[in-house]
């Protein structure tokens, strides 16, 4: 297991990709999809966007639709009239969905390099400010990794209905879940400082 950076680093190195990708203009656009294509030669990261792409190709295709016909504009084939998309529409539908899979290449790269008890635990701690409103932050830990436990270890139908109509897991659920405690290193400093400079140059 890496233990560097430390698992909030990494998610907060992803937060600082996400304000970047939503911030940036097309010139820096195109810098962070080379940053991605680069990271896409290593199997774990491609792995994982691919898996991420599947999940989401048709909210992708939904929202260029959508653009596609609500965004006034030149239409792209003049004898289907009104049924045709404006090509305006097009171009912001391609550009949001182009930053959606960047948003995904990052999480791509989280997931790749982090294991499930890292991400957990990363999440535990950024939610302590949250402790002070009575949030039970220890609760939401065992939850979560039980809950993704039981996602990964459940058998897969091969129909969305025949997961509807599965019963419920009879046997007890146990209330306990194991997390192993992150230093903070040198390298972890590094690291918020580079996910603060996307944030802002983004």
């Amino acid at each position: 297991m890496h233990n560097c950076p430390h698992p909030v680093a990494r998610i907060l190195l992803w937060c600082g990709w996400a304000v970047a990708v939503e911030r940036a203009a097309l010139p820096g656009l195109g810098l962070l999809a080379v940053a991605t294509a680069t990271a896409f030669l290593f199997a774990p990261v491609r792995l994982q966007l691919l898996r991420l792409l599947r999940r989401t190709r048709w909210l992708l295709a939904v929202l260029v639709l959508t653009y596609a016909y609500a965004v006034p504009g030149t239409v792209l084939w003049p004898a289907l009239s009104w049924a045709s998309p404006a090509i305006e529409g097009m171009q912001q539908g391609g550009l949001r969905a182009g930053r959606l899979v960047l948003l995904l290449a990052g999480l791509a790269v989280l997931l790749a390099y982090t294991t499930r008890p890292q991400l957990i635990y990363g999440l535990y701690v950024l939610a302590r400010p949250l402790a002070w409103l009575g949030f039970d932050r220890r609760a939401f830990a065992v939850r979560l990794g039980l809950t993704l436990e039981y996602v990964e270890q459940a058998p897969k139908p091969a129909r969305w209905l025949d997961a509807l109509r599965e019963p419920m897991p009879d046997e007890a659920t146990p209330t306990t879940y194991t997390l192993h405690a992150a230093r903070w290193q040198s390298c972890d400093v590094a690291v918020i400082l580079a996910a603060l400079l996307l944030a802002v140059l983004g």
